[in-house]
């Protein structure tokens, strides 16, 4: 009984572009999690019916995490080889990672009319603590700027209080057909 209050209480709630924006993937699609961490995105997706693929460098924590639907490959996003050549999904999901290699590869990695959902830190957090690190703060419009093929449905930048103080940019975009 203790363990399983101990996860419960571990997981954290789902971003909150995320869950004011899932509802633009098609239902019960398939969305690729990316650098899924401890699955929080996964799971919130897969309550809502859609059927997810995520990926992270450490699974032990998703796998941990006990989800029914939910396929978990285990990858080094940066530093091994891209796992989805020609997997296409209705959804890719990207919250608190960049790694801006992997934009082209996003693009391809979307069938047309899907959309992607990124949430990540911007230029201005290191007044806020981490990430810090320039090379993992996007630039003021990047995502916009990014991703310019798309339709973008919602796009939002600058300084946000909830969970925690931070700057953040997020975009939620339609690859179009």
């Amino acid at each position: 009984m203790l363990t399983i209050m101990k996860r419960s209480i571990e997981m954290k709630k789902a971003s909150n572009w995320l869950t004011k924006h899932y509802h633009h993937i098609l239902s019960g699609g398939s969305v690729l999690d990316l650098a899924c961490g401890r699955g929080r995105h996964s799971a919130f997706l897969e309550k809502k019916g859609f059927q997810v693929t995520a990926v992270d460098i450490d699974t032990k924590a998703i796998e941990a995490a006990g989800l029914k639907a939910t396929a978990v490959i285990q990858a080094d996003l940066e530093n091994g080889v891209w796992p989805f050549n020609s997997d296409q999904f209705d959804g890719i999901v990207v919250v608190n990672y960049l790694y801006r290699a992997h934009f082209p590869k996003l693009i391809n990695a979307l069938k047309p009319g899907g959309v992607l959902i990124f949430d990540t830190y911007m230029v201005g957090n290191e007044q806020f603590g981490r990430p810090a690190n320039p090379k993992f703060l996007l630039k003021s419009s990047e995502l916009d700027d990014a991703f310019s093929d798309f339709e973008v449905v919602a796009f939002d930048e600058g300084y946000v209080e909830c969970p925690v103080p931070a700057m953040r940019q997020s975009i939620v975009a339609r690859k179009r057909f």
